[in-house]
This record gives structure tokens, C-alpha cells and sequence, in this order.
């Protein structure tokens, strides 16, 4: 019979990863069940399942991930494996997010290659975008309860939105304009 944890014991508290390995390991199951965008995935591993970040945390490790040059992905792996074990743990991250789901896309696209034309593989393709868009939208929705009580980070939020899904603005010019804007802002306030 396994012993009982102390009654003390919080089922809530945050917990770091045990080892670097456990990074490789849950990073790799992620990307090998992510189609199209792997933040919904990454959102519930690191946030309500393993319990490394808050709520908070991660969305201030994703928005550093999401002004770094390339993938946001890729940005997020490192720093978060970085945060507990330094450059081991961003190699081992960065690792389980890209080595078995890198080999598995070089296979998928020799085997696409070969059957790109048939309407079953275009009707799956069209799918896998449907449900890709549909875990975007869930990740978006849960990220946004982390800003409810935060009046500029909902103003922001939602500047962001009208600027590139609206105005069509490029991204890189409105996460950089926003970005300072709210850095500044964090300054002042502090201060």
C-alpha cells in the first residue's frame, strides 16, 4: 500500500520537474499530440497536469516565447527548461519537443508525397485545420481568465486583436508597439 501524503500537503502547490528527463519526456508527448499548434497541449501539461507554472507564470514565460524571434513553441521549451535546469534542461525540452515528432513529419511527407491527390488525404488535412483553429480558440479562452481583474492586460489583449485581425496590421509591429507599451506601463506602476 503506498503511504499517504502529509496531511499538510497541498494537491495545488506548484512542483518543479523532477529531472530534465521528465522534460524530454513531456515535451515529447506533447508534440506527439499537437496537430497544428501544440499551445493548448503545452497550456495543460506545464499548467493543470504537472503543475511547474501558474497560471500567471505561464503566461508570462509564453508572451517572452511569443516576442522572441522563431517559433513561439520552440521560444517556450527553452525557457522553460532553462528556468529549472539551465542549459540542460532547454536542450532536453527543446529536444522531446522536436526529435521523435521531426522524424515522424519526415516520414508523413514522403508518404504525402506519394498520395497528396486523393480526396481522403485532402478531407483529413482540411480536418486536422478545423480542429487546430478550435484549440487555438480553447487556449486563447483559457489564457484570457488569467487576465480577468486586469484592465490594461484585457485593453492590451484586445488592442492586439483589433490591430492584426482587424486593421491587419503585421504582427511584428504591433507585438513590438504593444510590447514597450506595456513594459513602460509595468515600469511606471511599479515605480
Amino acid at each position: 500500500m503506498a503511504p499517504k501524503p502529509p496531511a499538510s500537503a497541498d494537491p495545488t502547490a506548484l512542483r518543479a520537474p523532477a529531472s530534465a528527463f521528465e522534460l524530454f519526456t513531456a515535451f515529447a508527448w506533447i508534440s506527439l499530440r499537437s496537430f497544428g499548434g501544440a499551445l493548448a497541449f503545452v497550456e495543460r501539461t506545464v499548467v493543470r497536469d504537472k503543475r511547474w507554472l501558474s497560471a500567471e507564470d505561464f503566461l508570462g514565460v509564453y508572451a517572452i516565447g511569443q516576442v522572441l524571434p522563431g517559433p513561439t513553441g520552440m521560444s517556450f521549451c527553452v525557457l522553460l527548461g532553462d528556468r529549472f535546469f539551465g542549459l540542460r534542461g532547454a536542450l532536453a525540452a527543446l529536444g522531446g519537443f522536436l526529435l521523435i515528432p521531426g522524424a515522424l513529419v519526415l516520414a508523413i511527407a514522403s508518404l504525402f508525397q506519394q498520395f497528396q491527390h486523393l480526396p481522403q488525404v485532402q478531407g483529413a488535412l482540411h480536418g486536422m485545420g478545423a480542429a487546430s483553429v478550435g484549440l487555438i480558440i480553447i487556449t486563447a479562452l483559457r489564457m484570457a481568465r488569467t487576465l480577468r481583474g486586469q484592465r490594461v492586460g484585457i485593453a492590451v489583449a484586445l488592442l492586439a486583436f483589433a490591430a492584426v485581425a482587424l486593421a491587419r496590421l503585421p504582427v511584428s509591429t504591433v507585438v513590438l508597439t504593444l510590447g514597450v507599451a506595456s513594459v513602460a506601463w509595468a515600469w511606471r506602476v511599479a515605480r
